[in-house]
């Protein structure tokens, strides 16, 4: 498990519904103080407390992060979200899953107690990313009420309201790293903003990069299906999920096509992509303003640099 522990580099962009809102630009693993400790602290705290979660690892800067003693190994890596994974997965050894953590979320030693059998009961996976269900209440979000919400339809057809989790455990060896890096640059540029938006974004980001592999497998007379492939799963994905209709067991086979090496596309729908939706608010409840940092009975501490 790995704690992604780098710094927003301006403030995030809010929609209008986060108006009056302070948007926070530091490393809030370190600038956001519960009773006095950094946030990370307790974070990993609570992750030795649960049997399962390890041997831990922080992906952040030494200079930000060493002086604290974690006590755990430190990826020294300062960059964009993409380049912060990148460097926690070429730094996990060995094959088997990696889990990683954003570091401004505080779920509670029984909550990731809940998330770990959650995710044995799953496995083996490809991909595991768990959403959350947005209260029956959504008043009782509170700070975090503003943050947008996502639709997917159930097998059974309900509609839900989801949240994006910030936990996400997966197979590094299955999926397309260098398609991931990009795109999950682009999904946190432009987090809190519409889907058109970001749908026209990534296309931006990774059409050309598509293009010119499809070039290089006709040069060895292999089909170039690369780029119809992902864009069509990316536009059929973004297209559903802005009517409202999108089904929970699609995007999971919709995501599949895009990131699963393709040698592992067809795996069984239990061995792939697997989005189930928990009940665990606080997975949801990544700290953005100094509204939230409160809320969590945080304070934000300007960096010693």
């Amino acid at each position: 498990m790995t704690i992604l522990g780098g710094s927003d580099r301006k403030p995030g962009t809010l929609p209008a519904s986060g108006g009056g809102l302070h948007p926070l630009a530091t490393y809030k693993g370190v600038a956001i103080r519960v009773d006095g400790r950094p946030l990370v602290e307790l974070l990993i705290e609570r992750l030795r407390a649960v049997p399962g979660f390890g041997p831990l690892a922080l992906a952040g800067p030494a200079r930000v992060y060493a002086p604290l003693g974690l006590g755990v190994p430190i990826v020294d890596t300062d960059a964009s979200v993409g380049a912060n994974l990148r460097a926690a997965i070429e730094a996990h050894a060995g094959p088997g899953p990696l889990g990683v953590l954003a570091c401004d979320v505080l779920p509670s030693a029984a909550e990731l107690a809940a998330l770990r059998e959650l995710y044995e009961a799953d496995a083996p996976c490809a991909v595991w990313f768990p959403f959350v269900r947005v209260p029956a209440d959504p008043t009782g979000l509170g700070a975090f009420g503003w943050k947008p919400a996502y639709r997917v339809a159930l097998a059974d057809g309900t509609a839900v309201a989801i949240l994006p989790g910030h936990l996400g455990i997966f197979e590094p060896t299955s999926l397309r790293l260098p398609l991931l890096y990009r795109l999950f640059d682009a999904a946190y540029r432009t987090r809190n903003h519409s889907v058109r938006y970001r749908r026209a974004v990534m296309l931006r980001t990774v059409l050309l990069s598509l293009l010119a592999q499809d070039l290089k497998l006709l040069a060895t007379l292999q089909a170039p299906t690369r780029t119809a492939t992902i864009l069509s799963s990316g536009l059929c994905l973004a297209r559903e999920l802005r009517a409202g209709r999108l089904r929970l067991a699609e995007l999971e086979r919709l995501i599949g096509r895009i990131f699963l090496r393709q040698h592992l596309a067809r795996l069984p729908p239990e061995r792939g992509v697997r989005y189930p939706i928990v009940e665990l608010v606080s997975l949801a409840e990544d700290v953005d303003t100094e509204e939230e940092a409160r809320a969590i009975h945080g304070e934000v501490r300007p960096l010693v640099r």
